[in-house]
């Protein structure tokens, strides 16, 4: 059976390459900056404390449940205690993928990064993942584990396997809870996490823990990362230091949503094999 990897890299063609941050950036940029400020994300309500999402899947929809905190979302830095709409995104493309074929989501594991809410994590595990692991601060473990316990598809309740679970994960750090990555990974996301260029080496290096980890098969791990267009200065110390250890293709989406949030899949390069 095809890696993940093995069927993206197929479709690479169709997407762009990327080689350099500062000619990205003005690419992206340029369009950005044209587009009327009224065309920007506004897919969710971030002032209420439950949501039900529905995300398009072929000609039938996926319905969560998603719990969000607005009273504790900027304390101390804190951004993932509310929906942002780019996880709406991701997980409608995510979607698409695997209604059209294109993608094989069925079994795999997935790790995600600065999980927040969980609305991307919990899409890949109602899309059909073996495995998928939400991850974030400690602070925000009571929110997750909420929305996974009413997410949760019920034939997964009762199997002795906890196939969807949080964990804390601290970037830059090894994660000291060792479920994290006891199984080899298939695909690690990362939603809207990019939002100051401190944060930046620290995100870059458990990108490069999880993806170093790999498969035992040798395929590499496949790193799927959506962001909403903001500090033009933000995304290219971004995408500078992870081109420097990862292979970046940009994946266009369409043409409402290229001009204001952009998706790139990654793979380590071959030779990276020391930390960052």
């Amino acid at each position: 059976m095809a890696s993940l990897y093995d069927s993206i890299e197929k479709s690479v063609g169709k997407y762009v390459k990327v080689e350099d941050a500062e000619e990205e950036v003005c690419e992206l940029y340029a369009v950005y900056y044209s587009s009327d400020t009224s065309d920007r994300l506004n897919l969710v309500d971030a002032s209420k404390t439950e949501l039900e999402i529905e995300i398009q899947y072929g000609q039938r929809h996926i319905p969560l449940t998603i719990r969000q905190n607005p009273n504790i979302n900027g304390e101390l830095g804190q951004t993932g205690a509310v929906l942002w709409s780019s996880s709406v995104v991701m997980s409608e493309f995510f979607a698409s993928k695997k209604a059209s074929g294109d993608w094989p989501i069925d079994g795999i594991n997935a790790l995600e990064l600065g999980s927040g809410c969980g609305l991307v994590g919990l899409t890949l595990h109602r899309l059909g993942a073996s495995r998928v692991v939400l991850t974030d601060q400690s602070r925000m473990m009571r929110l997750l584990s909420k929305n996974i316990d009413m997410n949760r598809l019920p034939s997964a309740k009762h199997r002795q396997r906890q196939d969807v679970f949080a964990a804390e994960y601290i970037w830059g750090d090894a994660p000291e809870d060792q479920r994290v990555l006891s199984e080899p990974v298939d695909l690690v996301v990362v939603s809207d996490c990019v939002y100051h260029e401190s944060v930046v080496p620290l995100l870059v290096r458990s990108l490069v823990d999880v993806c170093r980890a790999g498969r035992e098969d040798g395929a590499p791990v496949v790193a799927v990362i959506g962001q909403e267009l903001r500090s033009d200065l933000v995304h290219q110390v971004f995408l500078a230091q992870l081109l420097q250890h990862f292979t970046v293709h940009r994946v266009p989406i369409s043409d409402g949503i290229d001009g204001v949030y952009v998706l790139y899949v990654a793979w380590l390069h071959r030779v990276t094999s020391e930390r960052v």
